[in-house]
C-alpha cells in the first residue's frame, strides 16, 4: 500500500464538499465567520462573567488605603483587637454566615 503524502488533508476536503462538520448531538450550532474545519470555542455566559471578574480583580490595587485607614481607626478606638486568632475567627464567621448577593 502506498501512502500519498501530498493528500494530507483528505478529511478537510471531504468536509468542504459536504458542507462542514456536524456538531455533536445536544450542542448548539451557530453560524460563524470561522472557516470550515477551524477550531472554535464558545464560552457560557457564566464563563464570560468570570473572565470579566478576573480582569477586574487583576486591575484592583493589592492594598486599599481606605480600608487600611478604616481598620487603623477601628484599632485605635478599641473596636478590634490585635489578637490574630480572634480576628481570623471573626473573619471566618463573617464570611460563612453572610449570604452572597442574589442575582
Amino acid at each position: 500500500m502506498k501512502i500519498d503524502g501530498t493528500r494530507a488533508d483528505l478529511l478537510g476536503g471531504a468536509l468542504d464538499r459536504v458542507g462542514g462538520a456536524t456538531p455533536p448531538a445536544g450542542t448548539r450550532s451557530t453560524p460563524s465567520s470561522a472557516p470550515v474545519g477551524a477550531d472554535r470555542v464558545d464560552l457560557s455566559s457564566e464563563a464570560q462573567l468570570l473572565q470579566v471578574a478576573l480582569r477586574a480583580a487583576e486591575q484592583a490595587p493589592d492594598i486599599r488605603p481606605d480600608v487600611v485607614e478604616r481598620m487603623r481607626a477601628a484599632l485605635d478606638r478599641g473596636e478590634i483587637g490585635n489578637d490574630p486568632d480572634r480576628m481570623a475567627d471573626a473573619l471566618l464567621d463573617h464570611w460563612t454566615t453572610t449570604k452572597p448577593p442574589q442575582r
